[in-house]
């Protein structure tokens, strides 16, 4: 075997490994406690269901005409995002959809929720948001399709949005380190000047959702109850 093969082997080996260790990364998310998750499992008031791995959660009695279709942050699975969306789905009878994406990233399936809207033709009213990486692949969404209305989790926009007639929320978390505080100040200027901004004091990047050991977060002075419940009141007072 010559020098020059062998190097290519071992570049090829090298590559191969990286590669499958990337794929065994981001094939292992995060997803929300199982007390989280069984809570709302057993809500009265709250339908689970998943569908073609789409995890709904819809009002369990009555029709509802509004749909929020919500992009879960890098290496997150969707179920950890039950909890805070619950009381959203009790107090304004809202449709939430939380699509699974290839190895658990939401960029690489940025119109997910064209097909979710697609299916369900008897709301009226859509709204389309992430969390973290899921944000941005939300505002790519938002960008180049007809939504009411934008809900940004931790998160910033990498497109221009700023002369769009779209609605927007943005919520953060005083205690979140994982978030680039000097990229989401610059990229205020993306969004409607009409958007909304509110801070959750003392909540961290992992409280957007149920699920624990995000790495590079600060601990958070606040439960995730109660993390979640200043989150509703928030994204509840802003859909109403």
């Amino acid at each position: 075997m010559s020098r020059w093969t062998r190097v290519a082997v071992v570049v090829f080996v090298v590559l191969l490994v990286v590669t499958g260790g990337a794929v065994l990364y981001f094939s292992l998310p995060f997803h929300g406690t199982s007390s989280s998750v069984q809570a709302v499992v057993d809500d009265p008031q709250v339908s689970v269901q998943t569908t073609d791995g789409v995890h709904v959660l819809s009002p369990a009695t009555g029709n509802s005409s509004v749909g929020l279709v919500f992009y879960p942050g890098g290496r997150v699975a969707p179920d950890a995002y039950y909890s805070t969306f619950a009381p959203v789905v009790r107090q304004t009878n809202a449709t939430v959809f939380i699509p699974k994406m290839p190895l658990n990233t939401a960029l690489l399936d940025t119109d997910a929720a064209a097909k979710i809207q697609r299916q369900n033709p008897a709301i009226q009213t859509w709204f389309v948001g992430g969390h973290s990486l899921g944000g941005v692949a939300a505002c790519q969404y938002a960008s180049s399709h007809e939504v009411q209305g934008l809900v940004l989790f931790a998160s910033y926009c990498n497109t221009d949005l700023s002369t769009e007639s779209i609605a927007v929320l943005s919520v953060t978390g005083s205690a979140d380190t994982v978030l680039n505080r000097e990229n989401y100040q610059a990229a205020t200027a993306q969004l409607p000047p009409t958007a909304t901004f509110h801070e959750v004091q003392g909540m961290n990047h992992s409280q957007f959702g149920s699920y624990r050991g995000q790495r590079g977060d600060s601990p958070a002075s606040i439960s995730y109850e109660e993390a979640h419940r200043r989150v509703a009141e928030v994204v509840v007072e802003w859909v109403g």
